[in-house]
């Protein structure tokens, strides 16, 4: 029983900590019902070089289609494109907290000269972000667009990423195509 509640009770505190969040934006006028082909497309750097994330969520990004019913294809042959990018950026927050001046539990009230004392700290973290748009290719205009954002997370071994790379690619691309008008 105890084990239960402990297993129970750290699923919980996992959850609770989970920094990612996830977006979703779309064009209510696009008829998606023709789409059938999808071509993924994404950066390559000046040198032609394909960075081993940009090849983990292509990756995803074409199995997750596949499962939804898509033929994954080539740009000149797709209905739309899976456009994806991904960056990395330093985030920062400052912080003002109030702590107590004096020795417990004798603290000076305020009119003593003692009290609340506001102490200011610094949190620093490595945020990644994935933006993934649907592009219709005749007019090169976005009729889908969605995005996750979280903090950068270490990982022990490459099967480590290519599991939470899925995660969070199946967790973007679980609203696309619209099923209804409502649904954002």
């Amino acid at each position: 029983m105890i084990r239960l509640f402990l297993s129970v009770l750290a699923l919980f505190f996992l959850s609770a900590c989970s920094s990612l969040h996830v977006d979703h934006d779309y064009n209510p006028s696009y008829d998606f019902s023709g789409l059938k082909k999808v071509a993924i497309v994404y950066a390559q750097s000046s040198d032609g070089t394909i960075s081993l994330a940009q090849q983990r969520f292509a990756m995803a990004i074409r199995e997750t289609m596949q499962r939804k019913g898509f033929v994954v294809t080539d740009r000149d042959h797709a209905d739309f494109l899976m456009v994806f990018h991904l960056n990395v950026t330093e985030k920062r927050q400052l912080v003002t907290d109030y702590e107590m001046v004096g020795i417990y539990p004798y603290y000076y009230p305020y009119y003593y000269g003692g009290g609340m004392v506001p102490v200011t700290r610094e949190y620093t973290w490595t945020e990644a972000k994935i933006v993934i748009d649907a592009i219709d290719p005749d007019g090169n205009k976005i009729f889908w667009r969605g995005l996750a954002t979280d903090r950068l997370h270490s990982f022990e071994t490459p099967q480590e990423r290519m599991k939470y790379t899925e995660e969070i690619v199946t967790e973007i691309l679980k609203h696309f195509p619209p099923t209804h008008q409502g649904e954002k």
